[in-house]
């Protein structure tokens, strides 16, 4: 009897390892084509209305493992100066917001709509990185606004000095967008995908509840949790982090885990 639990525990502990090893190679694998989707609709945006010579003239930093790994230095390589200069604001606007809204808010609603459909939806592995990359979309959504919205560069502030406003009053339009994004997300995303992610496993619904907020509210703080982005956007940052983080794990735990149903 002994030797059987300990074997179950055994069994389920590795299962649990895979689980995680693998949630881990897509969320950053998904992370990956989220920023570059990012950086892509902003350099084609710029090359369709004649700001670049290239569509995909994106500056892919240094051979680092960091910047390999996780993209951090790589920059869609637009220059804003000349189209400020040339009054064409409102060109600069759009090509700052095609990043956030279409490179990654768009396209996080395609993956909706194809996670919906009968031929993808029942099918575990494409389902589970499809949702990654959704989450990463809808994230880097939240990393601007609210985040990284009250500043004074960057995306939305490139955008609101291309519209001759203050970022303050860009931010409740961009915010509401935001917000309707991630609202969708932990309530419509997560509850189209979770049964089959974790395969009514109780380690598989803690590890993928745990990695989703993580993802969203904490590792898309970084940027501008150090102050380079000015105090407001550090408040918020550590706002997300250190607040909306453990209260999403919490949430999400009390309305997801109940569909668990073993210890599987």
């Amino acid at each position: 009897m002994d030797q059987d639990l300990r074997s179950d525990a055994t069994r389920l502990g590795r299962k649990s390892i895979i689980f995680a090893l693998v949630t881990t190679l897509f969320a950053l694998v998904a992370h990956a084509v989220a920023y570059l989707t990012h950086e892509y609709a902003h350099t084609l945006t710029a090359w369709s209305l004649g700001w670049m010579a290239k569509p995909f003239d994106v500056d892919y930093g240094a051979a680092t493992v960091s910047n390999v790994i996780l993209l951090g230095d790589v920059s869609d390589n637009v220059s804003y100066n000349p189209i400020f200069a040339s009054g064409h604001g409102p060109s600069a606007a759009v090509i700052a917001l095609a990043g956030p809204f279409v490179g990654n808010g768009l396209l996080y609603f395609l993956i909706y709509a194809l996670i919906s459909t009968s031929s993808v939806r029942s099918r575990r592995y494409p389902v589970m990185f499809l949702y990654w990359l959704s989450l990463m979309c809808a994230a880097n959504v939240w990393s601007y606004v609210p985040l990284r919205a009250l500043t004074t560069h960057a995306d939305i502030a490139l955008a609101a000095k291309g519209l001759g406003i203050s970022t303050w009053l860009l931010f409740p339009f961009v915010m509401a967008v935001s917000a309707w994004v991630t609202w969708h997300f932990l309530t419509r995303m997560l509850a189209q995908v979770y049964e089959t992610i974790t395969a009514g496993s109780l380690p598989n619904g803690v590890l993928f509840i745990a990695f989703t907020a993580f993802w969203y509210f904490s590792f898309f703080s970084g940027d501008a949790i150090n102050g380079s982005y000015g105090l407001i956007s550090q408040i918020l940052s550590m706002t997300s982090r250190y607040l909306l983080f453990p209260l999403c794990a919490a949430w999400l735990g009390s309305r997801y885990m109940s569909r668990v149903t073993s210890p599987r």
